[in-house]
């Protein structure tokens, strides 16, 4: 595994197939598809890098997930050529620099960490995500399954303070071409109108819940449902008639459990390239997203202690996946994220996971050091704090500016000292998380 990748995507689920060996798709099978790239320094670092392609261009194992994943044991440090070379070919070019002081902090060869840096400066990116190895679309075929058998789809919708855009979404879902399904509205606002609610051609159910809480809403709202599968949307959501078509159709298509929809943002940072095709999930969006309840079961729900904060939806699906339950990202069952300031259960959070709302709160948000720890430990935990908090420190509206960049490391370093205290509250705030262990109610 290169070291750079765990530095780049510190959470990334493909790190955590299993605890002994790294297991990605055996390139040997895809001759016509990939590139072996030759100029690495050792043929295993060439094998890893014709993997990950595979995995970015959206390889899909058949059957068992497990057994499809056949390059194993693959225990071995990359050159630092190597790691440079991969960087370069795959990643922003801000990521060699990020790179290069890492190997100068953590002491490896300052002679071969130059060289590295000095052969990757004439290697130009590649587009990665140009020839998908998975469909773009996929034939309709979920009349068979889930019409047929009258299996009904449970969609569960939070929502706080946000009568307007909720509006919208329930309209959206009045026009749904799939029509065997049942919505339940979790509603916290205050002031609260139950009369909002009288005009839908909807099977709706309303849950009242006066105390504010995305997590532990979700959680009573599944276990309300009987229902086998069971849809989640967040309230500032726009939908197409075919959302819930599209979400069925891929788990019927892939024979999984879990179709993870992409969210297209009304603003903030760009639509990534990966979007528009199907691949494993390496992330899941809870805003949309369609889960068997036999993920439930086993996984168990949300963990309640990412209450008011961030990646709870990360952390499971990450759970899922650790117990070898595969997510299909699915770009045809898509939303408009509105992201709207007002209202909403970020208005007990905040906008993303580095950037809390007050000058003098935790940075990054405790639940992303508790998911951190938990799952990848303190080393990667501190990795994550080395690479990301000095870029941290501008608006998330502008957080892709080139420029934001330098602002931001101006301001890490003439601020260190605070930006330090906020990082020191926020680990000591995980450890008391740890401490306390996952909030993670069962169903049966």
């Amino acid at each position: 595994m290169f070291e750079s990748l765990k530095l780049i995507k510190p959470f990334w689920y493909f790190h955590k197939i299993d605890c002994n060996n790294t297991k990605w798709p055996n390139p040997a099978t895809f001759d016509n598809d990939i590139t072996i790239d030759k100029y690495y320094d050792s043929n295993n670092s060439a094998v890893i890098d014709s993997s990950f392609q595979l995995l970015a261009r959206g390889w899909i194992p058949n059957n068992n997930f497990h057994e499809n994943l056949t390059i194993s044991s693959l225990n071995y440090k990359p050159s630092l050529a190597d790691e440079f070379r991969f960087i370069k070919k795959y990643f922003h070019s801000l990521w060699v620099p990020v790179f290069f002081f890492y190997c100068i902090f953590t002491l490896k060869n300052p002679l071969k960490t130059l060289r590295g840096y000095l052969r990757s400066l004439h290697i130009k990116r590649q587009k990665l995500f140009d020839n998908p190895i998975a469909p773009l679309k996929l034939e309709n075929n979920v009349d068979q399954e889930f019409v047929l058998n009258k299996i009904k789809v449970r969609i569960i919708i939070p929502t706080l303070n946000r009568y307007k855009s909720l509006k919208d979404l329930l309209r959206d879902l009045e026009l749904q071409d799939h029509q065997y399904f049942a919505v339940t509205v979790i509603d916290q606002s205050n002031p609260y109108s139950e009369d909002f609610y009288k005009d839908y051609n909807l099977d709706l159910k309303l849950i009242r819940q006066s105390n504010p809480g995305l997590w532990k809403a979700r959680n009573n709202a599944i276990i309300s449902s009987e229902e086998k599968i069971i849809a989640l949307l967040d309230d500032d959501s726009r939908l197409e008639s075919d959302w819930l078509t599209k979400h069925l159709n891929c788990l019927e298509y892939y024979n999984v459990k879990i179709s993870a929809g992409v969210s297209l943002s009304s603003h903030g940072a760009s639509i990534p390239l990966n979007y528009k095709f199907y691949r494993i999930s390496d992330q899941l969006d809870t805003g949309n997203v369609v889960i068997n309840r036999e993920v439930f079961k086993k996984c168990h729900l949300f963990d309640e202690q990412f209450e008011g904060m961030r990646m709870g939806d990360g952390e499971f699906g990450l759970r899922a996946y650790i117990n070898n339950i595969i997510a299909i990202s699915n770009p045809e069952a898509k939303r408009i994220h509105l992201k709207i300031k007002t209202g909403g259960l970020r208005k007990m959070g905040s906008w993303d996971a580095l950037r809390p709302k007050g000058y003098f709160d935790p940075r990054p948000i405790p639940s992303v050091l508790y998911l951190s720890r938990k799952y990848f430990g303190i080393k990667r935990s501190f990795l994550y704090l080395f690479v990301n908090i000095p870029i941290s420190l501008t608006s998330y509206k502008n957080k892709d500016q080139k420029i934001c960049y330098i602002i931001s490391l101006i301001i890490f370093f003439t601020f260190s000292p605070l930006i330090i205290l906020q990082v020191v509250r926020s680990w000591k705030i995980s450890s008391k998380m740890l401490k306390k262990g996952p909030k993670v109610r069962k169903i049966v």
